[in-house]
């Protein structure tokens, strides 16, 4: 998550607050995803994508798949 971090200072949405609406999430599940509580799901990565298109970031930047 340190990328998707980095991603959020260098957009200018570095809060929950500014964050979520620019992704389509609620402030909530920002903060539990950046917590680690839960997991990013499809709304979480594809609001990230689109909340960060202009910086050209990749799926490959923000996130790690991991296997179970």
């Amino acid at each position: 998550m340190a990328e998707f971090q980095r991603a959020a200072r260098r957009s200018a949405l570095s809060s929950d607050y500014v964050l979520a609406p620019a992704m389509g999430v609620h402030r909530s599940t920002v903060s539990r995803v950046l917590t680690g509580e839960i997991r990013p799901g499809a709304a979480f990565i594809a609001g990230a994508l689109v909340a960060f298109a202009p910086l050209a970031v990749q799926f490959e930047d923000l996130f790690e798949v991991v296997e179970e």
